[in-house]
């Protein structure tokens, strides 16, 4: 299976292909705009460089986010084009857990995107034979993360690792490893692996992730302990 992965959930555009478990080529730029023909010239230059043509793919696989609401919602609508255009198979696939397949190892794996005024978001994942989700993607105040991962074999990942590494390391084990940005190839190996658990999406229930606080609020009501 071809997979055709996108990802514009946060200043790190990313396009990847993959067949089945083989890297053919993974795009990522970073730009300070979101810019929907900057992703389409992005494809077109994989494809002019490899003995594919886009027709020949045969799913789609999109980062829903959560993150950027624009920039989700550029890399969801060309997605959704492509699909409808193309007749090919699509899913929408969490940003957060794409993030999550850079690394392998048997801590406790915490994809981070700053959502201002203190706050993050971020989920909670295991990756050591597949990738494995712990705790769904939620919106929370950095201090409640901390609290949550106290004592914890942590590895931080994403955009906003960095920024909030200071605010959570003396309250875990924490590691941060210098490859933690989402690869437009992880997105297309996520997508065939929810593919083949869950069957493709419908078109037009693939939308952008926007995690608001009054859910974020709920989950953290609903959070138990790891």
């Amino acid at each position: 299976m071809i997979s055709l992965g996108i990802d514009t959930s946060t200043f790190k555009t990313s396009v990847g292909l993959v067949e089945d478990d083989r890297e053919i080529a993974s795009y990522e730029l970073s730009a300070n705009m979101y810019n929907s023909e900057e992703v389409v010239n992005m494809i077109s230059e994989i494809f002019s460089k490899i003995n594919f043509s886009i027709k020949d793919i045969d799913l789609i696989s999109v980062g829903i986010g959560p993150g950027s609401f624009t920039g989700t919602r550029i890399a969801v609508t060309i997605a959704r084009t492509l699909s409808q255009t193309l007749n090919k198979e699509i899913v929408g696939v969490s940003s957060l857990k794409a993030v999550a397949m850079t690394y392998e190892g048997s801590e406790f794996i915490v994809p981070l995107i700053d959502a201002k005024r203190n706050r993050a978001y971020f989920g909670i994942y295991k990756n050591s034979d597949v990738i494995r989700t712990v705790k769904d993607d939620r919106l929370m105040d950095i201090d409640e993360i901390a609290n949550e991962l106290s004592g914890k074999a942590v590895v931080i990942l994403g955009a906003g690792a960095e920024f909030f590494y200071d605010k959570l390391k003396d309250k875990m084990n924490l590691k941060m490893p210098k490859e933690r940005l989402i690869r437009g190839a992880n997105v297309a190996r996520l997508g065939i692996i929810e593919y083949r658990e869950r069957g493709s999406d419908n078109l037009f229930d693939v939308l952008p992730n926007y995690i608001n606080l009054s859910q974020a609020e709920e989950n953290f009501k609903k959070l138990k302990q790891i």
